[in-house]
């Protein structure tokens, strides 16, 4: 499923703030894996990763195209609020997926709420590696601060969004989540496998320090692949498999990335 001014999620979201002299202006941010073009009202306005401080808010309507891919999607943009678009293209409709993220104010300065819509719905809502419940869900405050929220279904692929929660505004997210049809492959596979899998099974990979206090770890073996959660330095993981510079580490709950071998120190 694929800004830094006031980060919220590594595909950011921020409140733009301002005065009630200063014109009213949205921002508008999309990323996509692969690379999109994007069409705002029709009109082609540039390439993913696109960024936008300066639209007018309201109803618009955005559209990514990329190869024979298409999505389409009516969104309202809110005043002096950064909208997100996070999209991921998969060989069909149905294994692709993505999320919209945004805030809303609720006149409540003392809490900082969360508001999540998914399809398909009943999907897993874990907040900092707490089960909250199933989707569509509202939580009226989750504390201000850095959050990892992490969407789940069975023979789906999980979305992860590092966000920041602020008082007096509702985070919203409109996730749909891609099908994963890989994991009968992978289990094919593993039956498969030989005496020198099981070798590596056996071999653990640690954490090394590194220049930001943790480490991205990747949906595929490369530096352009999305990042789907972050390790931190002096933990230990399983190695699946391993490539040219590329870890492949096992993250539990039949989760698994790739790491960049540069900062992983084999131990058996």
């Amino acid at each position: 499923m694929r800004g830094k001014i006031l980060l919220i999620v590594f595909m950011s979201a921020f409140f733009l703030g301002g005065c009630s002299l200063v014109p009213k202006k949205s921002a508008l941010e999309i990323n996509s894996y692969p690379v999109a073009k994007v069409y705002v009202d029709g009109k082609e306005v540039g390439m993913t990763p696109y960024r936008n401080r300066t639209l007018v808010p309201g109803e618009v309507e955005i559209k990514l195209v990329t190869n024979d891919k298409l999505w389409l999607k009516k969104i309202k943009l809110q005043n002096n609020i950064n909208t997100v678009i996070d999209w991921e293209f998969g060989k069909t409709d149905e294994e692709s997926g993505g999320y919209i993220l945004y805030l809303e104010k609720t006149g409540d300065k003392n809490k900082a709420g969360l508001m999540i819509n998914t399809n398909p719905d009943k999907t897993t809502i874990t907040i900092d590696n707490e089960i909250k419940g199933l989707a569509p869900m509202r939580i009226s405050d989750i504390d201000a601060g850095d959050k990892h929220l992490a969407l789940s279904f069975p023979n789906y692929k999980t979305i992860d969004i590092f966000m920041k929660s602020i008082n007096g505004y509702q985070l919203v997210v409109d996730a749909s989540l891609a099908e994963d049809k890989t994991n009968i492959i992978e289990e094919e596979a593993e039956i498969k496998s030989t005496d020198l899998s099981t070798s590596i099974a056996t071999t653990k990979i640690k954490i090394k320090e590194t220049e930001t206090g943790w480490l991205k770890v990747r949906e595929a073996s490369s530096s352009a692949s999305k990042e789907i959660t972050r390790v931190n330095p002096g933990e230990t993981y399983s190695l699946l498999e391993e490539q040219t510079d590329w870890y492949k580490i096992d993250l539990g709950n039949g989760k698994n990335g790739w790491i960049s071998i540069k900062y992983g120190e084999k131990s058996e």
